[in-house]
């Protein structure tokens, strides 16, 4: 069926330019607020290459997030979502929740999909806009009068989190082992030897990110590691794939 219908490029559209014109006034203001103040301009001209050279790498994810969920949703859905405030990992999570995960997606499946990667989305901005500024004041007098309260709290989120997802990719894998998956709905096979390696691959390069990162101090290491992890646990996942179809 068809996914990429114009009005969806034109709103992509519009979406991208309203982005654009921000990042164009902050930059004008950023500039004049640092002629204001003086600064040296071989300064300003540095951060502003080095920022725009920085910005490439990470946004790899987002190429490779348009590529994985193209045979479901088309080329402009993923575009708009990706984009502006979604990332990767939740929106491919979100269409495979809403069974649009392959090129066998209904138009239900994608109808369903777009709902949840836009309409469900809104409760973050309509958050931030409405209660965010109370809620960061209640986070910094909970950060000044109890700091482990407050660790404890954000660990315990974040640990919930990883503890789902690791569960899943690890329960799913070892049970997938020798017994090759094919979905009815997508025609694609997944193999539990597969899963584990792709797991096990994007751990290492993370681990070896973290490493490098504490041992040479370099912040610019973090905003790399992400997108390394995926690009080569996606070319481990490559080369494995035709090893157990076999």
């Amino acid at each position: 069926m068809q996914k990429d219908y114009a009005i969806i490029f034109v709103l992509g559209a519009l979406i991208v330019a309203m982005i654009i014109a921000m990042s164009v006034f902050f930059l004008i203001k950023a500039l004049r607020r640092g002629k204001k103040i003086g600064m040296d301009k071989k300064l300003i001209t540095g951060a502003i290459r080095n920022s725009a050279l920085f910005s490439i790498v990470p946004s790899i994810p987002i190429v490779v997030g348009v590529g994985i969920m193209m045979p479901a949703l088309g080329i402009a859905i993923p575009w708009i979502r990706l984009t502006v405030i979604g990332a990767l990992q939740y929106e491919v999570s979100a269409a495979a929740a809403a069974g649009a995960s392959g090129p066998g997606a209904t138009p239900t499946d994608i109808a369903t999909a777009v709902i949840v990667m836009t309409l469900s989305i809104l409760s973050g901005p309509i958050f931030n806009a409405t209660f965010y500024k109370r809620y960061q004041g209640k986070l910094a007098q909970l950060r000044e009068t109890n700091k482990r309260k407050m660790d404890a709290i954000t660990g315990s989120l974040l640990a919930g989190m990883l503890a789902g997802i690791m569960s899943a990719l690890l329960v799913g894998g070892a049970f997938g082992v020798g017994k090759p998956v094919t979905a009815e709905n997508t025609g694609i096979t997944t193999y539990g030897e597969v899963t584990l390696i792709t797991l096990a691959t994007s751990m290492g390069i993370m681990v070896i990110c973290g490493i490098l990162l504490k041992v040479t101090k370099q912040k610019w290491i973090e905003s790399y590691a992400l997108p390394l992890s995926i690009l080569v646990s996606l070319l481990a996942a490559f080369f494995a794939v035709p090893v157990f179809a076999v």
